[in-house]
């Protein structure tokens, strides 16, 4: 048996990096899971990369700072697999810059994206989780940023301090419900966000990413050990299943030590 055998869930930003782990772990152990993300071609390669090692999916092209796009993902869930159990709000996106050099572009891109992204989702799944005895799960993907702070990401650590009020906030509205809502307050995890700045990926029209010098004295701080989206999927799964029933209102560090 899976920890998650005949549960729903939803994961947004689930094409590439922590999101796809999520997904492909929670379909092996069991779930159902709808993948979301702005971009087409990787979320059909991921929905087949779960459908080919067994597991049941299906994907909706879904731009979280969209209401409409929101609510018909969460519609997706229910129409496709007749419930909506998990809800892993885990999109976002970094632009950064100091703060005096920082354009209203880059912060509201951040804020839009990361924060009310997460608030358009829960929004979006409130009808079908806000039952009676629901029992449902809610995953906010935080960082540690949000906690400490950081130079250069005034837009970025201000949307994910945001994400941490916000989740207490439904843990508290919704417990009556029987419904969780945690944060996983993440640092360094290897993907696309977090690769050399100079040689990084370009994402809507920015290269994303550390500049590398930065970067190494970040991996320098938690001795060279680099977490991968796998292992950042492993709390998220204990999160989105019974092992944590009583839990809720928690913002969980996943840092390997650079926030204490």
């Amino acid at each position: 048996m899976g920890k998650l055998d005949g549960k729903v869930a939803v994961i947004t930003g689930s094409a590439r990096g922590i999101g796809k782990a999520d997904a492909l772990l929670f379909a092996k152990e069991g779930a159902c899971v709808v993948i979301s993300d702005v971009d087409r071609e990787p979320l059909v390669e991921t929905a087949k990369e779960i459908e080919d090692a067994g597991g049941k999916v299906a994907w909706c092209i879904t731009d979280v700072t969209k209401p409409e796009d929101t609510d018909k993902l969460m519609s997706t869930a229910v129409d496709k697999f007749g419930d909506l159990n998990i809800l892993v709000n885990n999109a976002g996106i970094s632009r950064d810059a100091l703060i005096h050099r920082m354009t209203d572009t880059q912060w509201d891109m951040c804020v839009d994206i990361i924060l009310k992204g997460t608030f358009n989702c829960i929004r979006s799944a409130a009808k079908y989780m806000m039952k009676k005895g629901h029992g449902g799960k809610i995953i906010n993907t935080a960082s540690v940023m949000g906690l400490m702070g950081n130079v250069g990401q005034v837009n970025y650590t201000a949307a994910k301090a945001g994400i941490i009020g916000l989740t207490k906030t439904v843990a508290r509205e919704w417990a009556r419900f029987g419904v969780t809502c945690n944060a996983l307050a993440y640092g360094f995890v290897h993907t696309r966000f977090t690769a050399e700045k100079e040689t990084g990926e370009e994402v809507a029209g920015e290269k994303m990413g550390i500049p590398k010098k930065a970067r190494e004295r970040m991996l320098e701080e938690i001795g060279g050990k680099v977490m991968t989206p796998e292992d950042a999927a492993k709390p998220a799964l204990f999160l989105a299943s019974a092992d944590s029933d009583f839990i809720t209102g928690h913002v969980l560090n996943v840092s390997a030590g650079i926030y204490m």
